[in-house]
């Protein structure tokens, strides 16, 4: 499976390593190689982990139609709960926004993801890059 990195994903990217929501070393060793398990989605066990990858939902267990999250807990500092929000559709897997979780962002969040969907299938995206 390609993996696009959108102009939302590299935003949020930016802006959380701005925060000091994660160290390096989390980057390295944890957070680019579980993106990079997309390249192998579905079949990499770590996606039948529910703790790790789920549907994005939008409240009252309505999922987004081709959204999923990655989730990661005690990451960074503050020991934070990590959410990467992710579109597939075909045969891409596309990196659309970070977050830390907080409270109800995780629905507001997911409304986000279900609205870039609705663009990238009409193409309207920044393609920031590939992994």
């Amino acid at each position: 499976m390609n993996v696009v990195i959108t102009g939302w994903a590299f935003q949020s990217y930016l802006d959380l390593k701005h925060k000091h929501a994660f160290t390096n070393a989390e980057y390295h060793e944890i957070l680019r190689p579980d993106a990079e398990l997309l390249k192998w989605f579905p079949t990499d066990p770590k996606f039948k982990v529910r703790c790790f990858w789920g549907p994005a939902t939008k409240g009252n267990g309505v999922s987004v139609g081709d959204g999923y999250k990655m989730k990661w807990d005690s990451i960074g500092p503050g020991k934070t709960e990590l959410r990467l929000c992710v579109a597939i559709i075909g045969s891409k897997a596309f990196l659309c926004q970070a977050y830390i979780k907080k409270g109800k962002n995780d629905i507001r969040e997911c409304l986000n993801l279900e609205r870039y969907l609705n663009l990238i299938r009409k193409g309207r995206y920044q393609h920031r890059g590939q992994i």
